[in-house]
């Protein structure tokens, strides 16, 4: 059987996800669930930033956005069906708990972090803490599950609005911020997808190719 490296992880290309072990497994989950979670995020920021720009450059923001996100969605329910099932055993349960514990306190602290800091007087910095919250989330889903990228885009969320927070104020901050996540959110979520596909592809056999799981031929015999 073919290994494929994925991110840091060479798993079996052709490999179900219930022979696979459940961190990698989890990886694949992730990027499939956490990936659609993050085009519709990205969507979200690029839109808000959009609408505070305003006139005819918001508007020609927004269209590109629409496009960008529509085809990154539409891309990964096309190529990326039936390759990440929720992992199960004792071990994938403790990781599957481990990632919902983690998303729901990021959506917690999106909710919270705002009033603390308004009431700090600092309304600017609302968005920038909202994203930071986001890139640590991405630094906890690769210590659980291992994708380097996340652990890249993760401190780029952090790093980036702690520096923007610091040079800018008001709009200009909003907007670049909502900018800056979404396109990197967005590029997050496609990278993952195309992971996904590629695990896919190999999954299918071509013509004249044994089949993975049965070790037939794809070729079907002529009739008599």
């Amino acid at each position: 059987m073919t290994t494929q490296p994925i991110n840091g992880i060479t798993e079996p290309a052709a490999a179900d996800a219930a022979e696979l072990p459940p961190a990698v497994a989890w990886s694949r989950r992730v990027r499939r669930v956490g990936g659609f979670i993050q085009a519709a995020f990205a969507a979200f920021w690029l839109i808000r930033a959009s609408l505070a720009i305003g006139g005819r450059a918001g508007g020609v923001l927004i269209a590109a956005s629409d496009v960008a996100v529509i085809g990154v969605f539409a891309y990964a329910i096309r190529n990326t069906a039936g390759i990440a099932p929720r992992p199960a055993g004792p071990q994938a349960s403790r990781i599957g708990r481990s990632v919902t514990a983690a998303t729901v306190i990021q959506l917690a602290a999106t909710l919270v972090l705002p009033v603390i800091i308004i009431a700090a007087g600092h309304p600017d910095w609302v968005l920038p803490s909202i994203v930071i919250t986001i890139g640590l989330l991405l630094l906890w889903l690769d210590h659980v599950v291992h994708i380097p990228r996340c652990r890249l885009v993760g401190w780029a969320l952090i790093a980036g609005p702690v520096v923007l927070a610091a040079t800018m104020s008001g709009p200009a901050l909003a907007v670049t911020t909502g900018l800056a996540a979404g396109v990197l959110l967005l590029g997050n979520a496609a990278a993952g997808f195309h992971d996904l596909a590629g695990i896919r592809r190999a999954r299918q056999p071509g013509p004249g190719q044994p089949n993975a799981k049965t070790g037939s031929s794809s070729l079907k015999e002529p009739a008599p």
